[in-house]
């Protein structure tokens, strides 16, 4: 038993003793005056005694009625909290579930939306397998990724700024027109992976593998990549990569990821 629900218990026989006296002293009020009240009234005082019993009975009821919403108020925090973290658990749970029951599959399979409800729960997704995915503009932003396997999946159009994919696998990945913004690439494999478009402002390139077999790198935005390898910033630019938001370059590269999104 709790101090609160000892504290309830105690309340109850507390209000009787406090009606009891209540009582008691306007019993014993009364009777002090007996001497001076005819007898033909000892029945108008009893009724007096009732009446005052009842009211003091009723504002005995609603103080203990108050007492109990009050005194509850921690309990059921506590209730909706739990309530919450269980409601929390299923979720992950089911969402869990989607994306491993699609393993293997082409298509999206519900993956899409499995993440965001993970990512929003601050669920790791550390080594997740989303091999042959299509993951088209998917919300992944500062989503935990590191060891991920995105082999062949499409993450056109992905929003994954701040994602930390370090050792992730993105070999033949589709990362057309993503945003890659200050995102950590530290170890990933990006062997023959389609960055066209790609925004790779502020990302983290330390260690990055597999960069020289890139297949796309038009219009990428490589403006203050972090701990890029020797020579990528130069072998990158030769091959389309910009380095700077130009406007026309920029409305360039929207139609090219429309037109070309399947180069």
């Amino acid at each position: 038993m709790d101090r609160r629900t000892s504290r309830r218990r105690l309340l109850i026989p507390a209000l009787g003793l406090l009606l009891l006296l209540v009582l008691t002293r306007t019993a014993l009020a009364s009777l002090a005056q007996m001497d001076v009240r005819p007898a033909a009234g000892t029945w108008a005082w009893w009724l007096s005694v009732l009446a005052d019993g009842i009211k003091v009975f009723e504002a005995a009821a609603v103080l203990f009625g108050v007492s109990q919403i009050w005194l509850g108020r921690g309990e059921r925090r506590a209730a909706e909290a739990k309530a919450a973290i269980l409601a929390r658990k299923a979720a992950n749970f089911q969402a869990w579930q989607v994306i491993n029951s699609a393993q293997g599959k082409g298509g999206s399979g519900g993956r899409v939306d499995a993440l965001a409800d993970l990512i929003a729960n601050d669920v790791s997704l550390a080594g997740v397998k989303l091999d042959g995915a299509w993951l088209e503009k998917a919300q992944l932003d500062g989503a935990q990724l590191r060891e991920a396997s995105f082999e062949n999946a499409n993450l056109s159009g992905a929003s994954l700024r701040g994602a930390d994919l370090q050792d992730a696998n993105l070999t033949r990945v589709t990362l057309v027109a993503a945003d890659l913004r200050g995102a950590s690439l530290r170890g990933a494999l990006l062997r023959e992976a389609l960055l066209s478009t790609a925004d790779l402002r502020d990302a983290d390139l330390h260690g990055v593998q597999g960069w020289e077999s890139i297949t796309s790198l038009t219009y990428t935005n490589i403006q203050g990549v972090r701990n890029p390898p020797t020579g990528f910033r130069e072998w990158a630019l030769e091959r389309g990569a910009i380095d700077g938001d130009n406007p026309l370059e920029r409305q360039t590269a929207q139609s090219f990821s429309t037109e070309w999104r399947a180069v």
